[in-house]
């Protein structure tokens, strides 16, 4: 497969140690392994280039050009219309089987695909649906998140006014993810902070670095690897490492998180899902990988 045809080749320009070092992130160890040395690395450059330091813009919060895709289950969603949006809001059906009746009464504009996970709703709303205007943001909110739309509208105001390229609602107390995702908990007192990655379940994701980092998820379900790899890695291509959790908006979930062991339709695990963004991710870096399991995945998708 060529890079220059499938994935954007990332980092060639850079030190090598630089790009051995993300090579380890990305592929050397477990998943999960290197998490709190990609938090320090974010806390250095948050010392350097505090997030919390922003700068006034023209009309923070939604503007028409943003896009806001809500995963719904036949019409039914967590999202709560406590104000109007004013940008585009999509209902995603991911059943495919359009919505029940009476299931939406704000008028929004409906995409019906039956979809097995995130990863694939994400790659369907974004082919089918374009990506927004230059400088703005695609957020993509699972169904069983629990937000408002007067948060959405903050959140994307504060990511405006700090310059980020993609953000997320804080973890509240009460998410079945709280514990396992300590980074991205809710902090008192503050409006946002600093995070390594925007996890796949409610990210608001900037055009430049939605655009870049999409290709690397085709035929993957699940989404994984996508957030923890795929999006830090082109962010820091873009120079636009700027990720933020903002804890004025925390959310929260109404049913535990459930397809870690299921086997998708591409007969992989979404383990095996995330180790093929890796591989593509090593490859678009030009850095040495396994040939012959990067096929072999790629065969399950393609």
């Amino acid at each position: 497969m060529s890079t220059s045809l499938e994935f954007p080749l990332l980092l060639r320009d850079r030190p090598d140690a630089e790009r051995q070092q993300w090579a380890r992130w990305v592929l050397g160890s477990h998943s999960d392994q290197f998490l709190p040395e990609m938090v320090a690395a974010v806390e250095a450059m948050d010392r350097d280039d505090p997030i919390a330091l922003g700068q006034p813009v023209v009309a923070p919060g939604a503007q028409g050009d943003d896009l806001v895709v809500i995963a719904c289950q036949r019409g039914r969603h967590c999202v709560v219309f406590d104000q109007p949006l004013p940008c585009r809001v999509v209902l995603f059906d991911w059943t495919g089987e359009g919505l029940e009746s009476d299931t939406n009464p704000h008028g929004f504009e409906l995409l019906s695909v039956a979809t097995e996970c995130k990863g694939h709703l994400m790659e369907e709303a974004w082919r089918r649906l374009g990506s927004p205007a230059s400088g703005h943001y695609m957020g993509f909110i699972d169904d069983d998140v629990l937000l408002r739309s007067s948060d959405i509208n903050t959140l994307l105001a504060v990511a405006r006014i700090h310059q980020l390229s993609a953000a997320q609602p804080a973890v509240s107390f009460t998410s079945s993810l709280c514990r396992e995702y300590g980074w991205l908990r809710q902090r008192a007192g503050s409006s946002l902070h600093r995070v390594p990655i925007v996890e796949i379940m409610a990210p608001f994701i900037r055009r430049d670095l939605l655009d870049m980092a999409m290709p690397f998820l085709a035929g993957v379900r699940s989404g994984y690897g996508l957030d923890r790899f795929a999006l830090p890695l082109c962010a820091d291509h873009l120079g636009a490492w700027r990720f933020g959790a903002v804890d004025l908006t925390p959310l929260s979930h109404v049913r535990v998180f459930a397809s870690l062991e299921k086997r998708f339709s591409n007969g992989l695990l979404s383990k095996e899902e995330e180790l093929l963004v890796r591989q593509r991710l090593m490859l678009a870096m030009g850095l040495e990988m396994d040939q012959e399991l990067y096929g072999r995945l790629e065969a399950a998708v393609t």
